[in-house]
């Protein structure tokens, strides 16, 4: 339901506060605990929204490594919910970058990721009882192919108009040379992590959705998204090092609700994870910035907040983070994050860079 002017304001002061070894099958999952509160909704430009590889086991040909190693850390930049439909689709078709004010940043950097949160295809039929369903046309991989080395599928809209559709984007995403994450032609794929090579480092990103529906799940013989069950993520995090050799890993997440504080479960999964051997646990989902912390010296970033998305009622929907960490093979060492003012229309432009928010 929608906040109130006085809730509203005081997740706006919240806000200000913070700136200062094989996969289990889908029929054998279950005994986690997962998202089942009634989600929060907000009056989205049409409808009310209840929230929106380089794989290196068989070396695929999805995501080939673009730029030459050097010596010296790495730099990873890592943005929250993109959903390209409605006022960024619009800009794609005038010719309109949509992420031109962070094109340095991604420039700047050794790795670039993001949650594609909406699906890239031409076919499939939208799902019947949903609220709002995202699809954009193939157009929009110039640009994404343009900024980012691979995009995050597990979330809650990339399923929105069904298997057809998710199995069109993948083709896409390999065909333009994009990796992915969390996300895959079936259970043992979407389970299998994104890994790249730069500099001499060797990282696994993995991705993982825990908010409805679950219907979107890949399962041994369907395309989908990898679900979030605590035991085959950490199962994955650990077969990563073991099995893939990365020497960093880092989880993302499609998780919490739409609060400037992240919920117990978050935090439990998030400790979770970094025991089984995650060096950084990065969320989004709630559509707006959460809290941050370092367990173990390991940071916690809960939600990056949006990135580009537009249709949302409250400024604090407007703001997030772009994150660039700088990695070597002990982990992350260095993190600063890129103040992102989304505009009306959903395209971001940069503000202040922070310090590292998880030391404060």
């Amino acid at each position: 339901m929608m906040r109130s002017t006085l809730f509203a304001a005081l997740a706006a002061g919240a806000l200000l506060l913070a700136f200062a070894t094989p996969p289990v099958t889908a029929a054998e999952a279950g005994a986690t605990p997962v998202t089942d509160k009634p989600a929060k909704s907000k009056t989205h430009a049409k409808t009310q929204h209840p929230h929106k590889v380089h794989r290196t086991a068989k070396a695929p040909a999805n995501a080939p490594a673009r730029r030459p190693d050097a010596e010296g850390p790495l730099s990873l930049v890592v943005v929250g919910d993109m959903m390209l439909e409605d006022g960024p689709m619009d800009a794609m078709r005038k010719g309109q970058d949509p992420y031109a004010g962070f094109a340095r940043l991604f420039a700047g950097a050794d790795i670039r990721i993001g949650n594609l949160e909406c699906v890239v295809a031409t076919t499939g039929s939208p799902e019947d009882d949903k609220p709002n369903v995202f699809r954009v046309h193939p157009r929009a991989l110039k640009y994404i192919q343009r900024h980012f080395d691979a995009v995050g599928l597990a979330n809650n809209h990339s399923g929105d108009f069904g298997p057809q559709a998710f199995a069109q984007m993948l083709g896409l995403l390999k065909q333009n040379q994009i990796g992915f994450y969390g996300g895959g032609m079936n259970l043992t794929e979407a389970h299998t992590p994104w890994i790249i090579e730069r500099k001499g480092v060797r990282v696994a990103i993995l991705g993982y959705d825990e908010f409805q529906p679950r219907s979107f799940e890949a399962d041994t013989d369907r395309p989908g998204v990898a679900w979030s069950e605590d035991s085959q993520v950490l199962r994955d995090i650990r077969a990563a090092r073991a099995v893939y050799k990365a020497d960093v890993v880092i989880p993302v997440m499609h998780w919490g609700w739409e609060e400037p504080i992240a919920n117990d479960r978050q935090r439990q999964l998030a400790r979770l994870m970094i025991d089984a051997g995650a060096d950084a646990v990065i969320g989004g989902h709630p559509h707006q910035l959460q809290d941050t912390e370092r367990y173990k010296g390991k940071p916690i970033f809960y939600s990056l907040g949006n990135f580009v998305f537009d249709g949302f009622p409250l400024p604090i929907n407007y703001i997030g983070w772009a994150l660039r960490m700088e990695l070597d093979k002990n982990g992350v060492q260095k993190v600063e994050a890129h103040v992102s003012h989304i505009g009306p229309t959903g395209l971001p432009k940069p503000g202040k860079v922070l310090a590292d928010p998880t030391l404060k």
